[in-house]
């Protein structure tokens, strides 16, 4: 054997040696939520009587509470063909969850604005990550297609009392996208506009609260043109528009009730809401509510656009991107004053009972 030759293969097996041959492994694929996909969301309850429920055609997705909701009602909703997200604070800790003691002290700090017992947490934290890392894991064991993460806009006005930056958090959602996409589940951006063009490639759809009353919809442009769901919960109204090329899945839930009962999807078409429950409805659920019914903050939801025909898109799976007033106070005690409209992200299941 030549010496040029001895030295070439010699060469080639070193290099061998410290950068082994890795085949391409092939994505997971998630549930997408293509633009317009129906929607509803129940929060505060225990738990949802989902056998009773689930043949509710009126939509194919439904977002509801992680840890108030076991995998038996999980899987009663997917037994009737529903797509099932769900919700829990990513940003905050809450002092009623399962796995409050898990936080240290130094994870979380300033108290939430108008919301008992919650306070935001430091999303630089490792400890904070691996909490929220088991939720996913909770989330996949328990038959989530996809997760709900809350209050990931604590870098607006510093609300969050740690001084991190947008880019802190586009970060922190690009680590819970990764956690997810890793047990094949997707994953959505809760209201959080200012990040959409940060995290557009990494979740699968939006859940946003009143963008029409703060007139901020056609934020969601990107979504729109990624064919990415928008589901959009209005408080209180009858909207059914969508701006130009947004496609929304609008909810209108009465103003006077929390997110606990079903109803008021737009319709398919034509652009006229559907009739939102009203406060003497039915609960969905037979169980008792919990102690903490009314503290779980609702996720953003949406409606299929007032411009769509036919019926509406059924999630199917993808492959993730590679970048892993209150009503009138008739019994208001004199002298009281009337509550004024609930902050943008408080919930009016918390509102109407405080």
């Amino acid at each position: 054997m030549l010496v040029s030759t001895a030295l070439a293969l010699a060469g080639t097996a070193s290099f061998a040696v410290a950068h082994p041959f890795r085949p391409t492994t092939a994505r997971r694929a998630v549930t997408s939520f293509p633009a317009g996909t129906s929607f509803d969301i129940i929060l505060n309850k225990a738990s949802t009587n989902a056998k009773e429920i689930s043949s509710n055609n009126a939509f194919s997705v439904i977002d509801i509470d992680l840890f108030d909701n076991d995998a038996n009602t999980i899987a009663d909703y997917k037994a009737a063909g529903k797509k099932v997200i769900c919700y829990f604070s990513a940003g905050t800790r809450e002092d009623w969850r399962d796995d409050k003691t898990s936080f240290q002290s130094s994870d979380y700090g300033k108290a939430m604005e108008d919301w008992p017992g919650e306070n935001w947490v430091s999303v630089k934290s490792d400890n904070v990550k691996a909490i929220m890392k088991k939720r996913i894991a909770l989330a996949k064991e328990k038959g989530c297609d996809a997760i709900d993460p809350d209050n990931t806009d604590g870098f607006s006005s510093n609300q969050d009392g740690w001084g991190f930056q947008k880019a802190d958090y586009a970060a922190y959602i690009k680590f819970l996208a990764q956690e997810a996409a890793a047990v094949d589940l997707s994953i959505g951006l809760k209201n959080s506009l200012d990040l959409i063009p940060d995290v557009i490639d990494v979740v699968q759809f939006a859940v946003n609260e009143q963008c029409h009353e703060y007139e901020e919809c056609d934020a969601y442009k990107p979504f729109t043109a990624a064919d990415k769901a928008v589901f959009n919960i209005e408080y209180g109204g009858q909207k059914c528009d969508s701006p130009a090329d947004v496609k929304l899945t609008i909810l209108n839930k009465p103003a006077d009730q929390g997110l606990n009962t079903l109803g008021g999807q737009c319709a398919v078409s034509g652009g006229e809401p559907a009739a939102a429950p009203s406060s003497s409805q039915a609960p969905v659920s037979s169980a008792k509510p919990s102690a903490t019914d009314g503290a779980t903050k609702p996720s953003v939801t949406a409606a299929p656009s007032a411009t769509q025909t036919g019926a509406p898109p059924e999630p199917t799976p993808t492959t993730p991107s590679e970048d892993d007033n209150e009503e009138d106070g008739d019994g208001e005690e004199e002298g009281e004053e009337e509550k004024s409209r609930p902050k943008k992200g408080q919930s009016w299941a918390w509102w109407k009972n405080n």
